[in-house]
């Protein structure tokens, strides 16, 4: 039973409910608008700055290049020198040209910057000075078209460069590209450096007749990434399409790579921003912005590695998401706070609702108990007569407090007519089950008495042959079983043992009925045709229930085969993991008329049937857990399946 005041507490809790849901409805629903507003205006805050920065850093090598291109066009102290060295190799087989490169390089190894001919100290002066002018060049050096050195900044470099690739590279393109390297790490000074090589070109073909190589500091590109700050934890990349990170302020370019999945979300050809699941820096659902770095001027094949720059910009995301956790807990409080307002006003409001439903409850109470004094055995109290709760709230519930008050008075009224009426009705019941009961055993009995009673007399007279008398002691005998059958039939209808379950086949169940029924005599002129599945699923029923069943329904097959006949008992496996036993007989069948009647207690359209077989085979079998169908064809036959399922023990 509910205690008091728990509709109150119902109420309460559905107006919590009902201000809670909208609430974080709108939570939810300001959150979702709040975080796209937020990941577009700051992704495209972080594709801006990466657009940005990819142009810088494409302007800090554009202008590299385009500085070593007025280099290569000095006329005399750098296009000049490199003619007068080529000269040495006109008109000159391979064998002399190798030679003239070794004497070289023995110069150079013995002179390096001192001594040599006036216009290359000249030309090797100007380089030194003109490197000066910026603090991030690292090696300035001019080639002859054979790769040997002409002048050079650094006197370590080697003589030999025909086999660099930035000599390769830009000799082969001549004026048409430029070659740029990616960033790699220089072990004698410590740092990551790059090369930038131009084609020197004669005045007059512009064809390739030497190349002028810078190694410049990566300081001229980390100077495009330092600047950007995006919060506190907010920074810029440069990356390539490896995933290497070239230039991190947080961390050194082999600590960590760029994972394939977040790789080729940025490696697109115009810039763009993105939520990463993992942006390479331990941040998870990551805003993050990149670029392309084009070059205005053409590069070479395998300039930068063979890949592509991109600017990359990305903060930890417990950055970027903080103004707007802190607008939702804002939002939430609140919320919160408002729902608290609104279920407590419902409490108040509950309770002048929930005061009348109360008085109606008690009164139904009261209805309660005085419907169970009315049907208990001992004498009845004096029914409760309280006064119906005086309800004036003017609605609905008013009416409800008027109309069950009425239907309360009616109620207890019709109830007492019941209740003189039920034991009436108890006991005529009870006499007419009792006389049908002795009307039909009355019935059965009577004429097997009567064919008693004039056969003893029969065997009473002197008279009588020795042959009439034992055939008058048949009769009695017969007559005697049919009573007994009968009344068997009667115990069992009044009778309802519950089944002693036990493990047993299905083909036990029929052999052991068909024994029984064979004991009984009669069956001379009927075919049996027995089929018993081999390996049928093991039954847990009453075996002598079931057999009593079967025995039951092989008598009847006998006697709907007066002439003879065809009688068929089959054990085999049904459909749903069931076991079935059939009982099919070629006798006169049943009309359909009488099809659906056969199961009733009393029914039947024998002379001397008390109707109560089939009725006590089918609570056997249903007791035991199966079930028993019929079909019948008038003229062709019955056939009796009993179905039990196939359930395991414990």
């Amino acid at each position: 039973m509910v205690g008091a005041g728990g509709l109150q507490k119902k109420f309460f809790i559905a107006l919590l409910i009902v201000g809670i849901v909208p609430g974080i409805a709108a939570l939810i629903a300001t959150y979702q608008y709040s975080t796209y507003t937020l990941k577009h205006s700051i992704g495209s805050g972080f594709q801006e700055i990466a657009r940005s920065t990819a142009i810088r850093i494409a302007a800090a090598v554009d202008q590299e290049i385009d500085r070593a291109e007025r280099l290569a066009l000095v006329p005399v102290l750098v296009r000049g020198v490199v003619q007068t060295a080529n000269q040495r190799y006109a008109g000159k087989s391979d064998a002399e040209v190798r030679r003239i490169l070794a004497d070289g390089e023995t110069f150079w190894m013995r002179t390096r910057l001192q001594g040599g001919p006036p216009e290359v100290a000249q030309t090797t002066a100007y380089l030194q000075n003109w490197a000066r002018q910026a603090n991030y060049y690292v090696r300035v050096v001019i080639a002859d078209s054979r790769g040997a050195v002409v002048a050079s900044t650094d006197p370590e470099i080697p003589y030999h460069n025909a086999d660099q690739e930035w000599w390769q590279e830009a000799f082969e393109e001549g004026a048409e590209a430029a070659y740029v390297s990616s960033l790699r790490f220089d072990g004698r000074l410590n740092e990551y450096v790059f090369d930038v090589a131009v084609a020197v070109t004669d005045e007059e073909e512009h064809e390739p007749i030497g190349v002028v190589g810078l190694v410049i500091r990566r300081d001229v590109l980390m100077n495009t990434i330092l600047p950007i700050h995006v919060g506190q934890t907010g920074h810029g990349m440069l990356l390539d399409t490896e995933g290497t990170p070239l230039i991190c302020p947080v961390l050194p370019p082999t600590a960590h790579l760029i994972h394939d999945a977040l790789l080729n979300q940025l490696v697109r050809n115009e810039p763009l921003w993105l939520v990463a699941e993992d942006d390479a820096h331990g941040g998870h659902q990551s805003i993050v912005g990149a670029a392309p770095v084009r070059f205005s001027h053409k590069l070479t094949t395998s300039s930068l590695g063979g890949e592509r720059w991109f600017a990359f910009v990305r903060q930890q995301p417990e950055e970027t998401y903080a103004p707007i956790n802190s607008m939702l807990f804002t939002v939430g409080l609140i919320g919160f706070g408002l729902v608290v307002g609104l279920a407590s006003m419902g409490f108040v409001v509950g309770r002048r609702i929930v005061g009348p439903i109360l008085a109606l409850r008690r009164e139904a109470e009261a209805l309660r108990r005085n419907v169970a004094a009315l049907f208990e055995a001992t004498p009845s109290p004096p029914l409760e007569n309280k006064p119906s709760a005086d309800i004036r709230t003017g609605d609905e519930i008013e009416a409800l407090s008027t109309t069950f008050h009425a239907m309360r008075t009616a109620l207890e009224d019709s109830l007492r007519t019941i209740k003189s009426q039920q034991s009436e009705l108890i006991r005529r019941e009870k006499l007419a089950s009792v006389g049908q009961l002795l009307a039909a055993l009355a019935h059965d009995l009577r004429n097997p008495l009567g064919v008693i009673r004039s056969s003893a007399q029969l065997v009473l007279e002197e008279r009588q042959d020795e042959a009439v008398k034992q055939e008058v002691a048949r009769y009695i005998v017969d007559e005697v079983d049919r009573l007994t059958h009968r009344i068997n039939d009667f115990l069992r209808y009044a009778r309802q043992k519950p089944p002693e379950l036990k493990a047993v086949t299905a083909s036990a169940l029929a052999e052991a009925a068909l024994w029984q029924w064979k004991a009984q005599g009669g069956h001379e002129r009927i075919t049996l045709d027995t089929r018993f599945e081999e390996h049928l699923p093991t039954l847990y029923v009453d075996p002598e229930q079931v057999k009593e069943a079967l025995v039951n329904l092989l008598i009847n097959a006998r006697e709907a085969m007066p002439d003879g006949g065809r009688l068929t008992v089959t054990a085999r496996r049904g459909d749903e993991d069931s076991v079935e036993i059939e009982v099919a007989d070629t006798g006169c069948g049943i009309p359909e008329a009488n099809l659906g009647r056969i199961f009733e207690p009393f029914f039947t359209t024998k002379e001397y049937g008390t109707g109560l077989g089939l009725t006590n085979v089918k609570r056997l079998v249903e007791d035991n857990g199966g079930t028993l169908t019929v079909t019948s064809e008038e003229g062709k036959g019955s056939a009796f399946t009993v179905r039990f399922p196939v359930t395991r023990k414990g």
